[in-house]
């Protein structure tokens, strides 16, 4: 048995999704958004009749006791609908709100969590972007099926109320006034506006709605307005990027690069609705016809004395009503063609697979650190790219070993520490962990055995203690430990709140900036404090002078005991104190040894290191003579 479904089951499938991810964002939400429709239903009739009623009171010279005794009355059930209805409203806000907030946290949990891999994809960028869209596009898929509730409730209410006037006995006439004044002529007066909502609906609403539907999804407007909110919240509402911005005078490149991505956006979106406004002629020409229906039946029964002056009206308000509740679920169904569509992509962004094999092995808790990991002939490349990043590497890293990774910038060594951290996958070969396969293990186990400080590494908004602990439950006497063994001590001690202290401004008016050196070094605590067997330092001082490198280094290797440690540069010099040095050159590994050695065998390291000897000289002096 077959089993592909249809679209029809598709989006039902999609709708029961949709709303249960709603469930899980916020209980509650979607039945409070339900009550406050209630007692508008009975508000919108409540009012019409409240209308009807007292002009025909009035123009029947009813007792003033009478009428004031009507509105009073009426008037208290108004009241207490209002009040009952503001409160729900009151609720809804609040769960609308966490709602928004919970949907946006399942797509923030998803980058955060996935395969490292897509990350770094544009298409990542783009799926993201239409997914925050899709999970708002829930809230309408929700609103929509509401539409059709509420409409078909509103039709049956409508229909109830406008009974009495539409089965009122009215004089016997023959031919076509005979014919609207029966029961059959109120039937066909409906199911003619009923012909025209729907037709609406199914012609120029429809085909608003796809149109709408392409320039949403329109990829190069997706990138003109990803680009302009780029410059508008990354670059210019980040106070960092505000002294670059002043000293280089960039105000007006970054304005005019939003300029021409927003005009851009802007043009796109114009030519979009250009083209809607014949759909929209179409509509509003229906709508037309079909007051002249409700309009002209009422005028009609009025002119042969089967209405009253407030008949008239309230029967001429009841049949809008009805003719608008066609068109709510008209359009309710309309919007949930298109809405499906959006929605879906926030599933296609959530249902991103994780490809990465994570096993069930564990890594064995070893006391003594003895891991030894094996690099076996193991090629790479990045995804939709057919050049090779690494090629036939071959590696070991002994127990306790200090090794030094070093070659030109795009060698392949960042490329390598993130195979090693299991940030990526090999192409082809295997990369082991005592002999066994590094994919069989558990991933939270195997990731467990790494500090890596990238050269790129980021702190965030948070307090020193838990930037360095990566956590807010921590230990204050380790993570003042580590922040003083990584160099900061004295700069610690001058912070009137200490390891409490917030990094930054975004969010505490007293928090402190640091400088790169600092920030470098409070990562290097973040990795002291982790107590990884591994740890792997990736350029994370290719900003400073080969003096500080060096520096940092020669203390950190202090700190590492007997532990494994890589450390990654294009600076020669800066790892001369390893145990061994791995010279990369073309995303191969060109040589291996002591740096005696390499100097010896006259190759590849021995060029790099005298094209950068005059530089360390200038430098650093006697350092490293």
């Amino acid at each position: 048995m077959s089993d592909k479904r249809t679209p029809l089951r598709e989006n039902i499938d999609a709708v029961k999704r949709g709303l249960s991810v709603m469930e899980k964002a916020d209980k509650g939400f979607m039945q409070v958004r339900l009550a406050v429709q209630i007692p508008s239903f009975i508000q919108m009739y409540l009012q019409v009749f409240q209308v009807s009623k007292l002009i025909d009171m009035v123009i029947s010279a009813r007792p003033w006791h009478d009428i004031i005794v009507f509105i009073i009355i009426t008037g208290s059930i108004d009241l207490a609908l209002w009040i009952v209805q503001e409160i729900i409203k009151k609720h809804d806000n609040c769960h609308n709100f966490a709602h928004q907030i919970n949907q946006r946290k399942m797509i923030w949990e998803k980058i955060i969590n996935m395969d490292y891999v897509h990350i770094e994809s544009p298409d990542t960028f783009i799926m993201e972007r239409r997914a925050m869209d899709g999970m708002s596009r829930m809230g309408r898929v929700f609103y929509n099926l509401l539409e059709i509730f509420s409409g078909t409730v509103s039709i049956v209410l409508g229909l109830i109320m406008i009974a009495p006037l539409a089965f009122k006995s009215a004089p016997q006439l023959s031919g076509f006034a005979g014919f609207i004044n029966s029961y059959w002529g109120l039937l066909a007066a409906i199911a003619l506006a009923a012909l025209l909502e729907i037709g609406k609906a199914l012609l120029p609403i429809k085909k608003s709605y796809k149109c709408f539907s392409e320039l949403q999804n329109d990829r190069e407007l997706l990138q003109y307005s990803r680009t302009s909110s780029h410059y508008a919240d990354d670059i210019s509402s980040n106070y960092q990027n505000g002294k670059d911005i002043r000293i280089y005078g960039e105000q007006e490149l970054i304005l005019n690069e939003f300029k021409r991505n927003t005009e851009s956006w802007l043009k796109g979106w114009t030519h979009g609705v250009r083209r809607d406004l014949p759909m929209n002629f179409g509509a509003g020409m229906i709508t037309l016809a079909s007051n002249v229906v409700i309009y002209g039946f009422a005028v009609f029964r009025a002119i042969n004395g089967a209405l009253t002056v407030g008949e008239i009206i309230g029967f001429v308000m009841y049949f809008s009503r009805i003719r608008d509740s066609m068109n709510r679920i008209a359009g309710g169904f309309g919007g949930m063609s298109v809405d499906l569509e959006f929605m879906k992509t926030a599933f296609d962004f959530l249902d991103i697979p994780d490809e990465k094999y994570k096993g069930t092995i564990p890594t064995e808790k070893r006391d003594d650190n003895e891991y030894e990991f094996e690099f076996s002939h193991v090629w790479f490349k990045y995804p939709n790219s057919e050049q090779y990043v690494l090629k036939d590497v071959n590696l070991k890293w002994k127990i306790g070993e200090k090794m030094a990774l070093v070659g030109k910038n795009g060698c392949g060594k960042s490329t390598l520490v993130k195979l090693l951290c299991r940030l990526y996958d090999p192409t082809e070969g295997e990369i082991t962990l005592n002999g066994i396969d590094i994919r069989k293990y558990k991933y939270e186990d195997y990731m467990a055995l790494f500090s890596v400080v990238f050269q790129d590494s980021e702190l965030f908004s948070f307090s020193i203690a838990e930037n360095v602990a990566s956590s807010d439950d921590y230990d204050p006497e380790m993570v003042t430990d580590c922040v003083t063994r990584a160099g900061l001590g004295e700069r610690l001690e001058s912070m009137e709140n200490g390891i409490e202290t917030c990094l930054y401004k975004h969010f505490d008016e007293h928090g402190v900036e640091i400088s790169g050196g600092e920030a470098q070094k409070l990562c290097l605590a973040r990795a002291i404090y982790k107590g990884a067997p591994f740890i792997v330092l990736d350029e994370p001082t290719a900003s400073l002078d080969p003096i500080s490198e060096h520096d940092i280094y020669t203390k950190f290797n202090g700190i590492v005991g007997t532990r494994t440690a890589v450390y990654i540069s294009h600076r020669l010099s800066s790892c001369r104190f390893c145990d061994e040095i791995t010279v990369m050159e073309d995303g191969t590994v060109a040589e291996r040894g002591t740096h005696d050695s390499l100097i010896e065998a006259d190759g590849v390291y021995k060029a790099l290191w005298e094209a950068q000897a005059e530089y360390y000289k200038d430098t650093a002096g006697d350092l490293y003579a």
